[in-house]
């Protein structure tokens, strides 16, 4: 770990392996819903916060161009080396950056755990909604937590509770099981997520809700996710 990262909890920069790991092992339901709502095949997809690239794969197989940004260097060079694709570009990029202006409009844009760790998230969904070609869809995935802040020992003893729950039921494999906890229990991680701050699902309902009237709402494990369609311009 950098002295920077160490510095700076929130920093994803020393987590690459260890949230790419972690993602494939618990992202399944999430992959899941988002296969089902991918069309067969579509022109551009952006995935903005696209950390190592799993989303950003699954886009490719949909989609002719995918724009996948990221802030960490470090997660984008483990997307670059482990999820490469010929129709994915991966750029170091801050999100709110993204204009229709400077990079064209998408028949998707996609955002998973990522916003919550904006400021002023109105602005932010509003800039989301104009990246869409009319048509075009938006899904975004976030958690949300009624006290807004969880402690690290929540974690800690969830973490517990899953494996002995994988252990009597064999929802997974043994190893795969303890590496799972041994992921979910990573200080670096840890640290990270106890210093999230998270909207409350009826805040993001109302929040969301003003930006992408009448989306689609689906409860996930600790998240909600948002599923919305831009409106035909007129022929």
């Amino acid at each position: 770990m950098t002295p920077a990262a160490a510095a700076d909890p929130r920093s994803f920069d020393h987590l690459p392996e260890v949230f790419d790991r972690f993602a494939e092992l618990a992202g399944g339901p999430l992959n899941d819903y988002l296969t089902a709502r991918l069309p067969n095949r579509g022109g551009r997809a952006a995935d903005l916060g696209c950390g190592t690239g799993q989303h950003a794969r699954l886009l490719s197989a949909a989609f002719t161009e995918v724009l996948a940004v990221d802030v960490s260097q470090p997660m984008l060079q483990y997307a670059r080396q482990h999820r490469p694709a010929s129709n994915v570009c991966y750029q170091q990029r801050d999100l709110r950056n993204l204009t229709p202006a400077t990079d064209g409009r998408f028949d998707l844009v996609l955002s998973t755990h990522t916003l919550h760790h904006l400021p002023d998230l109105s602005a932010v969904l509003e800039q989301v909604r104009s990246l869409l070609r009319p048509g075009g869809q938006v899904i975004l995935v976030d958690s949300v937590d009624a006290r807004r802040r969880v402690p690290r020992g929540w974690f800690r003893a969830q973490a517990r509770r899953a494996l002995a729950a994988d252990l009597a039921r064999h929802r997974r494999p043994v190893r795969q099981a303890v590496e799972l906890y041994q992921l979910s229990t990573d200080p670096g991680w840890l640290d990270h997520l106890a210093t999230d701050v998270f909207l409350t699902p009826e805040e993001f309902t109302e929040v969301y809700g003003q930006v992408f009237p009448g989306a689609e709402l689906t409860g996930m494990y600790r998240a909600l996710a948002m599923h919305w369609r831009e409106q035909q311009e007129p022929a």
